[in-house]
């Protein structure tokens, strides 16, 4: 038989930074289901002392007492031109676009420490001790500090879901913010046609009627709405002529090595999980994209997944696979007071695996995932974790099983247990402490893995593979090849030759 097309992909563009582009006031800072609570926090706590060069000319339209411009700011014209090109909507109406001086603009994207109540520290302390209890930290980090900065050393611009403007962070628009502006405009575009905040505030009061983060819907939204703006902004610069795009890479890179210094005191964990919904929600929406184009991603907001399974497999969303079993919350003993309850998710899952595996073991593992709850709860003033897992099979759950396990004896101590319930495996951890160990930090690299795989999904879409090829075929590319090699600007003849290879075997399944 002759090659498949599809056999040899197109270098994967990795598109994970150093640190990430932090997330934006009245939006999601979604550290995923165990540090919502401190997101919101820094979300409402940015004060809005903004400066507006330019008067602008308010319409009769509003949205919940907002005004709108009657036209555009000159500026910002002809990137608007290019949003409704690439995304294939056009704006109902024109934004406010604000520019602010530096300090300005960096008290609108971080918090005062001093508005924190007592309340509010005791909850960052426990949420800290829960991420130490399940392997995501280790020592005495400030966990609200450390996403103080984050928010506030990166950011270039944000479009504020509750105000319906962007704000952008100098007095001009400079080279470095064209694509981010890019970005900023899309969220503008979809929230006039998506209604993202009502989503956001109904998410969130389900969060309040749950006494947790309302499940891993929130955060699969959210990586839905930076996924395709993320989208939107790299169709942008792949557009450019070959030396504009090359000045626009160059300016980029400046800004994002001033920003890492400010991340070098950050957990990398920390910077991890706050990338994880740009690059694994671009790799879902690209794959959507790929398969149905544009009207599929309006679908896909319109109805989006709720579990982190469909940003570990985004090909799952495709085949409409998307749910999981409804897993009670584990009960409490005497003496337990909780703290909260909901959806622990595949993805958070890989991600406290893979600190102390391999992490194609720790995906693998992940992957099998088909529904869970925790329970957290302090026992003697202690942080503690209890979660029922769910998996698609019995060889799926042994192999979970069989992680966690690893997982625990990778560092001696660790005050942790897993069981067999039934058919659920049972996990449960505590704070081991601010002096203890918790393993390696590979979330970089975790959140690298399962982007490129992602990303080879919806590159072997494009290139028209069914779907059931095109998860063969990814899957086997990461398990069988370096991530360097999936990510090389050029592939050897050899590697070439292995890829055709897979691909024959993948199609004859």
């Amino acid at each position: 038989m002759s090659d498949p097309t599809y056999g040899v992909p197109e270098p994967v563009a990795v598109p994970v930074a150093s640190g990430p582009e932090p997330e934006k006031p009245d939006s999601y800072i979604p550290l995923w289901a165990i540090v919502t609570a401190i997101a919101v926090m820094l979300a409402g706590a940015g004060v809005a002392a903004y400066v507006v060069l330019g008067g602008v000319l308010e319409t009769k339209e509003k949205h919940h007492g907002i005004s709108f411009p009657a036209s555009w700011d000159p500026r910002v014209a002809p990137y608007v031109k290019v949003v409704e090109k690439q995304r294939g909507l056009r704006f109902m109406h024109p934004v406010t676009v604000r520019f602010l001086p530096d300090k300005a603009f960096e008290k609108t994207v971080t918090a005062d420490e001093k508005d924190l109540d007592k309340n509010d520290r005791k909850e960052i302390e426990q949420q800290t001790g829960l991420m130490r209890a399940v392997g995501l930290l280790a020592g005495d980090v400030d966990l609200f500090a450390a996403m103080n900065d984050a928010t506030g050393a990166g950011t270039l611009a944000y479009y504020s879901f509750e105000k319906k403007d962007i704000v952008i962070r100098g007095t001009a628009l400079t080279l470095a913010v064209h694509a981010t502006l890019v970005h900023e405009l899309t969220h503008a575009l979809q929230d006039q046609y998506f209604d993202i905040s009502t989503k956001q505030v109904a998410d969130a009061k389900k969060a309040d009627e749950r006494d947790g983060a309302g499940g891993t819907a929130a955060s699969v939204f959210d990586a839905i709405v930076e996924g395709d703006a993320e989208r939107v902004a790299n169709k942008y610069r792949q557009s450019l002529p070959r030396a504009q795009r090359q000045a626009l890479a160059k300016a980029e890179d400046r800004d994002t090595q001033d920003a890492d210094k400010a991340y070098t005191k950050i957990p990398r964990v920390v910077l991890t999980l706050m990338s994880s919904p740009y690059t694994l929600g671009q790799a879902m929406v690209n794959t959507i994209a790929e398969d149905g184009g544009n009207a599929a991603v309006d679908a896909l907001f319109r109805d989006p997944p709720t579990h982190e399974a469909a940003l570990l497999d985004p090909l799952e969303v495709i085949e409409g696979r998307t749910g999981a079993k409804k897993v009670p919350a584990p009960a409490l003993a005497d003496g337990e007071k909780k703290i909260a309850a909901d959806e622990f998710g595949a993805l958070t899952w890989f991600f406290v695996l893979g600190q102390r595996m391999p992490l194609k073991d720790a995906l693998a593992a992940a992957d099998g995932w088909n529904g869970d709850q925790y329970v957290a709860f302090d026992r003697q003033d202690t942080t503690c974790a209890r979660i029922d897992v769910a998996t698609d099979s019995s060889a799926d759950a042994t192999r979970f099983l069989g992680a966690v396990r690893r997982w625990i004896a990778e560092v001696p101590g660790t005050p942790a247990s897993v069981k067999k319930r039934g058919a659920l495996v049972r996990f449960e951890s505590c704070d081991p402490g601010k002096k203890a160990n918790t393993g390696k930090d590979d979330s970089t690299d975790a959140l690298t893995l399962v982007t490129v795989r992602g990303q080879l999904g919806a590159e072997f879409v494009k290139q028209g593979a069914p779907v059931k090829v095109a998860r063969c075929l990814s899957e086997r590319s990461v398990q069988e090849f370096p991530i360097s090699t999936l990510t090389a600007s050029k592939i050897s003849d050899a590697d070439t030759a292995r890829l055709r290879g897979l691909a024959r075997e993948c199609a004859g399944q």
